[in-house]
């Protein structure tokens, strides 16, 4: 099972857990990037190319979903404000062993951080910043 989305509204981790847990799993390993509150952030504001980073989201979690032992991938991602404390990213792997899951939660979202169409700015009380991108 896979299950894919970016949305302008807040993510329900356990919602995107259950629409992707299998009865064979033994291991569901999730996790949620929040926004952290540190040197005066005040939010989060995300952008993305919409129709790519849709399209990539969906390779990305078939590509871990072919994996032997993986029964279920979820890779959903805000866009939007996002203030500090709410979830910004949320990836679950659902597979047979501890071993194959946590391996996919972890090149789930490291491929999305790197490569997904969606950009991060950084809003402080006095100032803002775009994140991964050209000053």
């Amino acid at each position: 099972m896979i299950h894919t989305a970016l949305s302008d509204e807040p993510l329900d981790t356990q919602a995107i857990v259950a629409r992707v847990h299998t009865q064979d799993a033994g291991a569901v390993v999730v996790f949620e990037g929040r926004t952290r509150a540190e040197d005066g952030l005040v939010r989060l504001s995300y952008e993305a190319f919409a129709e790519r980073a849709a399209a990539q989201l969906g390779s990305f979690a078939r590509e871990i979903a072919a994996r032997d032992g993986v029964s279920g991938v979820a890779a959903a991602h805000r866009t939007g404000d996002v203030a500090v404390g709410e979830v910004s990213v949320v990836v679950v792997v659902c597979a047979g062993h501890r071993a194959e899951a946590f391996d996919g939660a972890r090149d789930l979202i490291d491929r999305i951080k790197a490569e997904a169409a969606i950009w991060k700015k950084e809003i402080f009380a006095t100032s803002e910043k775009w994140v991964g991108l050209p000053q």
